[in-house]
């Protein structure tokens, strides 16, 4: 599995474990939870594949019903406000705002990297056309040199 999928899945899993105090059977839904995003991760060629294949699959749903769940079930490790200062945001609030964070980046990482992708294939395409390519070739000659002008 990529190096960066392994971060992003970690990086989710530490999210349970950072906000709430973990039962053996919230444990247990989240390893049931990570064992199917993990091998989601393993179909994955790089990490940009794999957020837009989350994003799109029922797991993110799953991580995000669960996520609610646990705020309603579990203690939350967050410290509490003092009681003199309105309470704020809920672990639930906070939990949804994280999990809507973390799909909106990887919403868009995956669409810079479609994005540049589809440049690239338009661009070699491009070359093949052969006074479009001759022109591309004279231009990154010019651009080449003229860095060395004072």
């Amino acid at each position: 599995m990529d190096d960066q999928i392994k971060l992003s899945i970690n990086g989710r899993k530490a999210a349970f474990e950072n906000t709430y105090e973990l039962t053996p059977d919230a444990k247990k839904k989240i390893d049931t939870l990570f064992e199917k995003i993990e091998a989601l991760g393993l179909e994955c060629k790089d990490s940009p594949d794999f957020e837009a294949k989350l994003a799109a699959s029922p797991l993110n749903q799953e991580y995000i019903n669960l996520f609610t769940e646990l705020a309603q079930t579990c203690k939350s490790k967050l410290a509490p406000a003092p009681e003199s200062v309105d309470a704020g945001p809920t672990a639930s609030d906070v939990a949804k705002d994280l999990i809507q964070t973390q799909a909106d980046l990887s919403v868009d990482g995956a669409v810079q990297h479609v994005r540049g992708r589809a440049y690239r294939a338009a661009y070699d395409k491009a070359r093949d056309i052969p006074v479009v390519g001759d022109a591309i070739d004279v231009k990154n000659k010019i651009d080449f040199f003229s860095r060395f002008k004072k």
